[in-house]
Order: structure tokens, then sequence, then C-alpha cells
């Protein structure tokens, strides 16, 4: 008999059911996501996604872009990264999320 889906569910009932069948994985697929660090908490989603074909935990998808950044910095990004063991877009991405991540923290929240 093939696993139910969450996807097969017909009423909130059964939503529920499955949610609470399922609560060991969908826990081991949160603690995936946060040790990933695809794990995000507040009004946005919460960045993990889950193949329908194979189960398994998917990154959140990304977007090209592009910047003209001064040379100096990329220098230094580089030897940076080099240092880490890592690309200097890796380290690049990194420093990106800390930087965001602490600037939402950093202001006040407005209230609704």
């Amino acid at each position: 008999m093939p696993k139910k889906k969450l996807a097969d569910a017909k009423t909130e009932a059964e939503e529920a059911l499955w949610f609470e069948k399922n609560q060991d994985r969908l826990l081991k697929l949160f603690k995936q996501a946060e040790r990933e660090g695809a794990l995000r908490i507040g009004g946005r989603s919460i960045g993990i996604t889950v193949s329908k074909r194979t189960g398994s935990l998917m990154k959140p998808p990304a977007q090209k872009v592009m910047l003209r950044i001064p040379v100096d910095d990329l220098e230094r990004a580089r030897q940076q990264a080099a240092d880490k063991g890592i690309g200097y877009q890796m380290l690049m991405k990194m420093l990106l999320h800390e930087a965001l991540s602490r600037e939402e923290t950093s202001k006040p929240r407005r209230a609704g």
C-alpha cells in the first residue's frame, strides 16, 4: 500500500491526521534544514522544500545576480576565502546572509 501524501488529503481532518502520522519525519527535515542553514523563522517561508520525487530535502531556490564589486574588496574576499579553504563566492554569500540577518534583528519592528 503506497504512503499517503499530504496532497492526497481532501479535508482538514485528513491533513491533520497526515501531520500527526508524519511528525517524526517532519521533525527530522526541520532539523536537517536548520543544520544546513535553510530554516528561516518569521513571517516568511521556512525555506525548505521536499522533493516530490525522492522525498528528500531540497535547497531553497537561488537567483543569479550581477554586481560590480571594488577590486580591493574582491581581492580581500578571495584571500579570506582561501584562508578558510572555501570559494570566494561562498564566503560572499555567507557574509551577505550574516549581514542581512544582523540588520533584521537590529531594527525595531513596526507595529502593524
